[in-house]
């Protein structure tokens, strides 16, 4: 429109509260991820171990139908405490793969087409805009984590009765504070990994060799120095072990069960040095400007 015209005028319609402007990121980038069918197929995919989890809890509930498979559930089949461990580890890994699909292209192609310049020149904070595209990965990763969980913990308390819902109370806080525990590291670390490496196939590439080829780095560290603080830098180790504590769960249960294990305070160290580390790169590649050296 020509300025001699003068036939602009100013907004005048509702503004978004200040308190709500991160959504706004997340909301164009579930769209933008949603777009791709592979996407959405394994998203629904991840919810078949929730379907498995409550049709095992009618199988264990039901006699007539153990009767008619013509199986029998002992002790060891039953739900307790090492059950929603595994559940919620099968859980986190699934998420894993999501987030690992998803991460890399939430900031990358922000910093390679140089769009950060543009986000922040609006009234939108750097904080804000890191939220917003954390909120992506946290919703996510809780509709597959912890939610599910807790509706599982609900059900089993009702088909149990006789107090088994006050008996193992403490599990809704273990299923709530492992689940955000693995969504903080989780985001965190991949977006930090991601407005480091703009290229995206290489972003994910540096993603899954932290949580893959790295603990196999620190099984030889220790094998050659025998020791055994090597797994301070196995993350998956690290993240089992927590979760252990959390659940309650006998470390004789665990498939990864070592001989020597590192204190579970180290583990909660290394995962707060991580989340912390994370931050800090986050926050000196998260600038308003970008200078370019020829």
């Amino acid at each position: 429109m020509a300025v001699y015209k003068r036939t602009y005028k100013t907004y005048e319609g509702a503004l978004t509260p200040s308190w709500s402007r991160f959504s706004i990121v997340g909301r164009y980038t579930f769209a933008t991820l949603f777009k791709s069918r592979i996407f959405t197929a394994y998203t629904v995919l991840c919810f078949l171990p929730l379907l498995g989890g409550i049709a095992w809890m009618y199988l264990i509930h039901n006699p007539l139908a153990q009767q008619l498979l013509d199986v029998r559930m002992g002790p060891v089949f039953q739900i307790n405490n090492r059950w929603f461990a595994q559940f919620l580890q099968a859980q986190a890994w699934m998420g894993f793969l999501l987030a690992a699909a998803a991460a890399p292209g939430l900031v990358s192609r922000d910093f390679s087409n140089h769009a950060l310049q543009l986000y922040l020149s609006r009234p939108l904070s750097r904080l804000e805009y890191l939220l917003g595209k954390i909120s992506v990965l946290a919703v996510l990763l809780s509709a597959i984590t912890w939610i599910p969980g807790l509706l599982l913990f609900a059900l089993q308390a009702q088909l149990q009765g006789n107090g088994w819902g006050w008996d193992h109370l403490y599990l809704i806080g273990s299923v709530i504070l492992s689940g955000w525990m693995w969504i903080a590291v989780i985001s965190l670390l991949m977006l930090a990994i991601s407005v480091w490496v703009k290229w995206r196939i290489a972003a994910t590439g540096l993603i899954m060799g932290v949580f893959f080829l790295l603990p196999g780095f620190s099984e030889a560290f220790n094998a050659i120095l025998r020791t055994k603080w090597g797994r301070v830098f196995n993350l998956p180790y690290v993240l089992n072990l927590a979760w252990e504590g959390i659940y309650r769960v006998d470390p004789n249960f665990q498939h990864i069960h070592y001989e020597n294990r590192i204190p579970l305070w180290s583990a909660w160290a290394t995962i707060l040095t991580v989340c912390l580390i994370s931050i800090l790169l986050l926050n000196r590649r998260l600038k308003a400007r970008e200078v370019e050296r020829g």
